[in-house]
């Protein structure tokens, strides 16, 4: 972030706090319940929004060094993203051209990834490195290669279509309208903690809005967030994503301190979603990603918890936060989900969305129209 717009979100947020407000939307919004029961609609927005759209999987440091590897797993598709020491950056199924095995576990360094089936080995450029038994083979060629997906890791994020036919320039492209909200957070240097996988019974939506409004704090989160922030957020729209910012107690502090001697960024957590619904959180030092994606039922969903710190000497700090916001989210967050998940299939006609919840208003504002223009 510029300095200018570090300054201008601490004073809207330093304002929301000492008058008790928060940014809002014109009116209410009624969203019906089918949006999150029904079958057909959770296999557009299946097909529309993640396997015909490039996801944002992970950080650019993870994949920094020549020589480094990142797997992950997007709606059963299993991925390996590399970076070879020519400094390309690539992403590849993660599946053995022999019988389908992955060639590739966690992250780290490695100068070959190996099948753990029969051993075949490939390059960090996807080419077949070795096999056992070669003379059994016809000679290789290009289907004996990893197969490649398009990849981008432009404005610190690893972007990846699902399938190579995405157009490259849409993967490319994806972050360019919130690409400016990212500068200054050194994702290009976070170094990986750990990552968590979550499985609950709610519809995906219901999950990504959990990180979409402050709201619930006081309640929900009573003893563990609310002690250390407040409800009071500013929203802001980037294109088709958007910020989320709320304040860290005793920001109004920063009335009493020249604008010049603020911090460098915001005394805030900002969390950014990404179309269609990945979050990035970030704080001072570290960064979380939450990745949701439908289940295997429109009541159900996955969620990859991941943690980076820029900082590799603040390591079990960093972990530790991680650690405690994990605990929170799947404890109390994907508990509330669940609930309102059972709510909703009991029989309630639908749910709705107050002033004080403009950017969960945003967001399913967003996925209908994005049904509707398909």
């Amino acid at each position: 972030m510029q300095r200018s717009a570090v300054i201008e979100l601490n004073r809207r947020l330093i304002q929301h706090v000492l008058a008790d407000t928060t940014d809002e939307a014109p009116g209410t919004l009624s969203a019906p319940a089918s949006i999150f029961l029904d079958r057909e609609r959770w296999l557009r927005e299946r097909e529309l929004f993640f396997l015909a759209t490039p996801q944002v999987i992970g950080f650019a440091g993870q994949v920094a060094q020549p020589g480094s590897y990142l797997t992950v797993e997007v709606l059963n598709t299993p991925i390996v993203v590399t970076r070879a020491d020519d400094g390309v950056l690539r992403a590849f199924i993660n599946a053995c051209a022999h019988r389908g095995a992955r060639v590739a576990d966690g992250c780290g360094n490695k100068k070959r990834l190996t099948c753990g089936f029969h051993g075949w080995s490939y390059a960090l450029d996807g080419k077949l490195a070795g096999r056992p038994q070669d003379a059994a083979f016809d000679v290789a060629d290009a289907n004996c290669n990893l197969l490649e997906l398009p990849v981008s890791d432009r404005a610190g994020l690893l972007v990846v279509g699902l399938r190579n036919n995405i157009d490259r320039q849409s993967v490319e492209h994806m972050l360019d309208d919130i690409a400016p909200a990212f500068a200054g957070f050194d994702f290009e240097r976070m170094h990986t903690l750990e990552t968590q996988r979550f499985e609950v019974a709610a519809n995906w939506k219901l999950v990504v809005n959990l990180s979409h409004e402050g709201y619930h704090f006081a309640t929900l989160h009573r003893t563990t967030l609310a002690p250390l922030m407040t409800g009071h957020s500013t929203f802001d729209e980037f294109g088709r994503h958007t910020r989320w910012a709320f304040p860290l107690r005793g920001i109004e502090r920063l009335n009493d301190i020249d604008e010049s001697e603020w911090p460098a960024l915001p005394l805030a957590v900002m969390s950014h979603t990404i179309f269609p619904g990945t979050v990035i959180v970030v704080s001072h030092n570290d960064a979380q990603m939450i990745r949701v994606e439908p289940g295997a039922s429109p009541d159900t969903s996955v969620i990859y918890y991941s943690g980076v710190c820029a900082d590799p000497a603040r390591f079990e700090e960093s972990r530790e936060s991680y650690r405690f916001g994990g605990d929170i989210f799947g404890r109390e967050d994907l508990r509330a989900a669940l609930e309102c998940q059972q709510g909703l299939a009991a029989g309630r006609p639908c749910i709705i969305i107050g002033r004080n919840e403009p950017i969960v208003q945003f967001w399913h504002r967003s996925w209908n129209a994005a049904l509707i223009d398909r």
